[in-house]
């Protein structure tokens, strides 16, 4: 009996413990409710930073000014402030060291690029496209224009990653709904982030790149060709292949070395026995210059990444031969370059394929060579007050339009001399031309039927690419030479054609 007693005593006093619990619980609900009434919730919170990330965010703020906001209107007053300006200020090519680098474990194409590595030490021609680097090379080379031409190259490139398709490829027009997806439109694209200094480790713009490296690697045939290329297989193939060449040099990620061999390879094989291309890559007479253009970008990219085997320095010797096949000096007065030709005849003087011919001889490595004083010497009438880019100008007859043949030229200008009088006549109306005709949205569409054909991706691109030239390839210091070889003179022959493009 007592230990019933005991357990009903026991059983009682848990009840009563458990009322007086919940009993205080309540009242101190109640208590912090009402001091709680009339004050304003607290919904701040605590970051915590390293304290080596944060001196390394102070250096970063330090080496980087902040962007000026500038009304495009004032480039009216200061177009022609480089003319008689000397340049000043040294600029040196120093390389960024990167502290951390993330080893990726991919096991298939479809993981290619989620997870890279940041930017690997750039050096020679790419040096000037890290962050410091592209604000003190546009500080040397635009003394002022780069406040104009940075936010339009922003501007561009946000329009771009604003109309990449889902599957990372870009077409013609920059729809984002439909079919239309094209290799070419995507390197050219990929090659605007590229010369930003952008890859798919950038805090802005990683997604898109990575997005359109992939689609390259997934789209290439069995046999290395780059699909879909379009109508002209040349530009297609050539512009994602030179898209392919650069972001392996930037991101030092070893699955894109076959890819870019493979495509390489479609070059080489493609290149006729004096050096020349013709559309899809027939291996016949036609030399088709323009083509070629691409094809020697193309190849320098891959000799620059050292990811391609020695024959790309032999082939890339031989397209500058073949173009030089096609070009002819005129009496002193310079060395044109034709749209193209059969056997050994020239036709007439192509502006735009001449600029991309005088690019090439630097880009070849022949620089100092007498072809391209020559051919710099061509160019120079277009330097001359009414020859100067504007926008709305009559006169330009070729294919591709006025922003193609400032993409060339302002290239070919820079490599000369990026303090002679050429690039620092050029360039001041370049940015006018550009930045003042700029769409709201960021786009470019040329204002020439020849270039409207070419639709928003290429002019937007090329655009862009024509702006960044202050950092996107350094003037050449010849120190990769490549060996020249002399080319017979060609027989005269005029040459009506005009430059054909359609990638």
């Amino acid at each position: 009996m007592n230990v019933q007693k005991s357990l009903k005593l026991a059983h009682t006093s848990s009840v009563l413990i458990s009322v007086i619990i919940n009993a205080l619980l309540v009242l101190a609900l109640v208590t912090f409710i009402t001091f709680s009434e009339g004050m304003e919730p607290d919904v701040s919170k605590v970051m915590v930073i390293d304290p080596a990330a944060q001196e390394d965010i102070e250096d970063l703020e330090e080496e980087l000014e902040p962007e000026e906001v500038v009304d495009p209107d004032e480039l009216n007053e200061l177009v022609d402030f480089t003319l008689d300006t000397p340049m000043e200020t040294d600029f040196e090519q120093q390389t960024e060291e990167v502290a951390d680098v993330t080893n990726t474990d991919v096991t298939s194409l479809s993981d290619l690029m989620s997870d890279v590595s940041s930017p690997v030490v750039m050096t020679g021609l790419l040096v000037g496209r890290t962050p410091k680097a592209r604000q003190a090379a546009a500080a040397k080379y635009g003394k002022g224009l780069e406040k104009f031409s940075e936010p339009a190259v922003m501007k561009a490139l946000e329009w771009l990653r604003d109309h990449q398709h889902e599957n990372g490829s870009w077409n013609k027009d920059g729809s984002t709904r439909g079919g239309g997806a094209n290799a070419g439109y995507t390197g050219l694209a990929l090659l605007a982030f590229l010369a930003h200094g952008e890859t798919p480790a950038s805090a802005d713009f990683g997604p898109t790149v990575a997005k359109g490296i992939r689609f390259l690697v997934e789209h290439q045939d069995a046999k290395g060709l780059f699909q879909p290329v379009g109508g002209n297989t040349g530009y297609g193939h050539a512009m994602a292949t030179y898209a392919l060449a650069e972001a392996y040099t930037m991101t030092d990620n070893i699955l894109l070395r076959e890819p870019l061999q493979r495509g390489v390879d479609v070059i080489i094989k493609g290149q006729m026995p004096n050096g020349g291309y013709d559309y899809h890559y027939k291996r016949e007479t036609r030399n088709d210059l323009s083509i070629s253009s691409w094809q020697l970008q193309a190849l320098k990219a891959a000799y620059i990444s050292k990811g391609t085997g020695p024959d790309t320095k032999k082939y890339l010797e031989s397209a500058m031969d073949g173009m030089l096949k096609g070009s002819k000096d005129v009496d002193g007065k310079g060395r044109y370059f034709t749209y193209s030709m059969t056997s050994d005849k020239v036709g007439g003087a192509q502006k735009t394929v001449s600029a991309a011919g005088t690019l090439a001889l630097h880009l070849s490595g022949r620089g100092k060579s007498k072809e391209a004083k020559q051919a710099v010497e061509y160019m120079s009438q277009y330097t001359e007050k009414d020859k100067l880019p504007l926008w709305g100008a009559e006169g330009h007859s070729g294919h591709g339009g006025e922003i193609y043949y400032w993409y060339y030229a302002v290239q070919a200008f820079f490599q000369e001399d990026p303090e002679g009088s050429n690039f620092k006549r050029f360039m001041p109306t370049l940015v006018k031309a550009l930045v003042q005709n700029q769409a709201d949205d960021g786009h470019w569409l040329c204002y020439s039927e020849g270039g409207k054909k070419m639709g928003k991706t290429m002019n937007t691109a090329l655009g862009a690419l024509g702006l960044m030239v202050y950092y996107r390839y350094l003037p050449t210091t010849q120190a990769d030479n490549i060996q020249q070889v002399d080319v017979a003179p060609p027989v005269s022959e005029e040459d009506e054609e005009d430059v054909g493009f359609d990638i």
